[in-house]
Formats: structure tokens, sequence, C-alpha cells
């Protein structure tokens, strides 16, 4: 009898941490109906994601992206602009060819999440402060003004009577966004606002879709009913974007405060866990989880050690570590987009501040990572994976610039027979310094097609060498070196490579 017990404790606690998709009426049945995939915010998806960086396609969306891509029921992506005057909405088809396009005619980028219902309306937040509406064939439907922008890291949310949830960011001055409830039809629930408000703050729905939780701009995190009225709240600091729910109704978050740690709540708001993240200052750059179908937790973290890279940690169920990689490509790099895992437990994930976009296993090993296009790009949502196993992922560059290239990516193990696959052929190139202006080091990135001997030599405004940062052999491959500065006078300098037949110049800047 004893064995028998003991038996069924360890299937029981074993059935617990299997997570499962939460079952949706009201949302489309795709392989990626909304941003983070699912109204929990999991961002774990049923499919397996590509094991290798074969880029298949690319599109030059001009003035980039910020959310999305999702994908719809017949597979077709939408997503939508991110430069400030780009109010562009579009759907690709799966080959990357465009199906329609709208254009809200306000002149204000597209920038929020996405959700697409069962019905097949695609819902989106605009910077003019609307709510958008569209039908499947990209006509429009409606649009609600919530008087304040819907911007850049709002996910919209949707609950099982399709109700959709977002929130806004009302002014400068007095930063109270609020949150909002608008029927299908496009008609006001309600709109509410505690505390500092919910300026840049996304909704997450429990898994009986009866409770909202949402982080207050500054501190707390609540819990609502669905007409809006408060169930309980949790003490803490600020949570950056919002929370995620797995199968059995826990609440994951790593609020802003001295020490800081990730969050586990049961949904009566008792600790389950927490789990140690940093204690050296206060960050507040930290992503939403994800949890992959073992219930195994991956977060962004800090490394406890200097100098204090960024690390994508893994958790069991129960909280215990189980592994860390360290993210030590660059200094200056930041993760604070959600996370994505596949079927297999691949995380998925890109780089804040532009530099490379990471597929780590769950064994905590590199899959692969893909440089962005010189280091000009950023990733600030996340990937949509397909059924076929393709990765799409939407990326624009740091700065505010039309004519953007390669901004809409599809990725894929295999090759296709009707898409030409795109192959990176070795190459010589210099990239610009980051950061630029700089005090004292910054870095420089560049790639030799063969192998020959290299050079990177700088020289002040009257062409004299200052320094000589490389001067050996190198095989074909990409490279960074450090430049450190320090006893040069402030000015204007530039950096010359040459290798083999190959010579190209670059400008920097030293602010001290």
């Amino acid at each position: 009898m004893r064995i028998l017990f003991i038996i069924l404790l360890l299937t029981l606690s074993v059935f617990s941490q299997h997570q499962n998709d939460i079952p949706w009426p009201t949302l489309a049945d795709s392989p990626w109906p909304m941003i983070k995939h699912d109204p929990q915010l999991t961002g774990r998806s049923p499919y397996r994601g590509p094991l290798r960086p074969n880029v298949i396609w690319t599109k030059d969306m001009p003035n980039g992206i910020f959310s999305g891509p999702v994908i719809g029921e017949n597979n077709n992506l939408f997503f939508g602009s991110y430069y400030v005057f780009g109010d562009e909405f579009y759907s690709y088809t799966p080959s990357g060819n465009e199906v329609w396009v709208y254009q809200t005619g306000n002149g204000r980028a597209t920038q929020s999440g996405i959700i697409i219902d069962s019905s097949g309306t695609i819902y989106f937040g605009s910077r003019d402060s609307c709510l958008y509406a569209l039908n499947p064939d990209g006509t429009f439907k409606w649009k609600y003004n919530t008087s304040g922008s819907i911007t850049q890291e709002i996910i919209p949310n949707i609950d099982m009577q399709g109700n959709i949830y977002v929130t806004n960011f009302k002014s400068a001055l007095t930063d109270e966004g609020e949150l909002y409830s608008i029927k299908p039809d496009g008609t006001l629930n309600w709109h509410i606002t505690y505390e500092t408000g919910f300026t840049f703050k996304s909704p997450t729905l429990s898994t009986d879709g009866n409770t909202i939780y949402i982080p207050a701009r500054d501190s707390n995190l609540y819990a609502l009913n669905l007409d809006g009225s408060i169930k309980w709240k949790f003490s803490c600091g600020n949570i950056p974007t919002g929370v995620m729910v797995d199968s059995n109704g826990n609440i994951y978050f790593i609020p802003t405060e001295i020490p800081q740690y990730l969050y586990a709540l049961r949904p009566d708001k008792s600790i389950k866990w927490k789990y140690f993240i940093q204690e050296v200052g206060l960050l507040d750059l930290f992503p939403i989880p994800t949890i992959d179908k073992n219930g195994n937790i991956y977060t962004i973290a800090i490394d406890t050690t200097a100098p204090y890279w960024r690390t994508l940690v893994s958790l069991d169920y129960d909280g215990n570590f189980r592994w860390k990689y360290i993210l030590d490509d660059y200094e200056t790099m930041n993760f604070y987009q959600p996370l994505v895992c596949d079927a297999d437990g691949s995380v998925y994930f890109g780089d804040g501040w532009g530099y490379f976009f990471y597929a780590i296993n769950s064994k905590g090993e590199l899959l692969w990572i893909m440089p962005l296009i010189e280091q000009e790009q950023q990733v600030d949502n996340t990937a949509a994976i397909a059924e076929d196993g393709t990765l799409y992922l939407g990326v624009h560059n740091i700065s505010l610039i039309p004519g953007q290239q390669r901004t809409l990516i599809a990725i894929r193990d295999t090759n296709s027979t009707d898409i030409k696959e795109i192959v990176e052929s070795p190459k010589y190139e210099l990239s610009h310094n980051y950061p630029n202006p700089f005090n004292s080091s910054t870095t420089i990135r560049y790639e030799i097609a063969e192998r020959s001997f290299a050079t990177i030599k700088v020289y002040d405004v009257l062409g004299n060498e200052v320094a000589s940062v490389v001067n050996e052999e190198k095989a074909a491959g990409s490279y960074k070196v450090e430049f450190d500065a320090t006893g040069l006078p402030s000015g204007i300098y530039f950096y010359k490579l040459t290798s083999g037949h190959f010579t190209d110049t670059k400008k920097l800047i030293l602010l001290k």
C-alpha cells in the first residue's frame, strides 16, 4: 500500500509539471495567433523550431518591424511597422509575398502587439491612440480611440468571451496609462487605472479566463476580475512589461527591486518559490519568462560574478537551478523582449540593443547565433514558429530611418524547393564601432573573406597613426576587437581595415 501511495505521489508530481496549451475558443486556431503565443503569455510553441540558422528568405520592410509577425489560420503572417512615421500594417504569405497592406492614415507606427481571433479578425494598437480591428482581407472593421498612444512593449490580450484588453500611454507628464476592456464589436466595456496607472504594461489572463494579471506602472501586481475590480494586490517593485502564467495557474515575474528575484506565485498570491537573480544594482530590463512542456522555466538574469554578464537561466518547475548560458558576446547587450521556446524546449531570443539573435537548446547548449546586419538592427519582439518549423522574425534598425533592409526574416532547417534559399558567402566587411561616440573603450567588428594578413590602424584627423588594434594573420571569419583609447584626447578619429586587396575606413568619436 505504501509503495502504491509513493507511486501515486510521483505520478501526480510529474503530471503537475507537464504543461498543456489552454483551449481558448475566441483565439484563432493557428500556430502563433498572438504575441507570446497565448493569453497566458507562455511563449511556448507546440512545434519544433530551426536547429540551424538557414535563412530561406528575407524582405526589406522599409520602416522596420517592431511587433510581430503572428501567424493566422491560413498561415499568413501579420505584422506592423516600427518607424515613427510609418503607419503600415501588413499581411504576407509564408513564402514572403505581400497579401495586403493597410494604412491607418495617421502617419503613426503600428507598434503594439497583435491578436487574431477565431473569426479571423486582426487586432493591433497604434501610436495614434487607437485599437484597430481589421477583417481577414485587410479591410477596416472598426477602431476605438483610447485617448493615449498604444505603443511598443504593450501586448493586447483576449478573454474567452472575445473582449480585448489593452493599455495605453497617456503622457510623459501624467504617466497614468489606463487598462481598457473593449467588446468584439468595438464598443467599450470599461477602462480603469490604479496607483500610477498601467503605462507600457501588458495584461495576462488566468487559465480559467476569469482573472486579469497586470503590473502597475511603478510597483505591485494586480489581479483583477473581468469587470476591472480588484481581486488582490501583491506588493513588489515595478514589473517590466507583464507576467507569465503556467498550466496550473502559477504566475512568474521579476520585479525591479534590490535584491531581485524571479517570483513564482500561486493563484491566491502566496509565494510558491522565488529564485535569486542579482543585487548589484537596480536593473529593470527583464523580459517575460517562458516555460517548456516539461515545466522548465527560462529567464534572462545577471551572472553573479564580475563582470556580471547577462545570462539565460533555466530552472526546474520547483525553482531549482538547472543551468545558465552566459551572454558574453558583447558588453552592452540587453534583452527585454519576451522569451519563446519550441516543443523541444529550445529558447529563441534576440538582442534589444542590436547585435545577435540566439537559439539555445533545453540543455543550455548554443544551437546557433545569427548576427544582425552590421549590428545596426535590434529585436524588440518575439519570433513566431510555424507548423513546418519555420521561425519568422521581425527586426528594425537602431536608428529611426526609412529604407531599412532585411527586416522580415524566415529561418528553417530544411532546404525549400519553391523558395530560393539565401546563402551568406564569406565577405570582407568593416562595421561601425559601438558605442559611438564613446568614452575610453569601444568595440570594432570586422569580417575577413579568406585567410590573409589583417591590420586595423587608428588615425587622427591629420592622418597620424595613433594606435594599431589588429596586426596579424587571420583566417576567414567574423571578429571583434576592443579599442582602448585611454590616453588619447577627445576628438574625431578614423580606423582603417586592410586585408588582402580589401581596405575600408570608418569614423569614430572619442568623448571624455
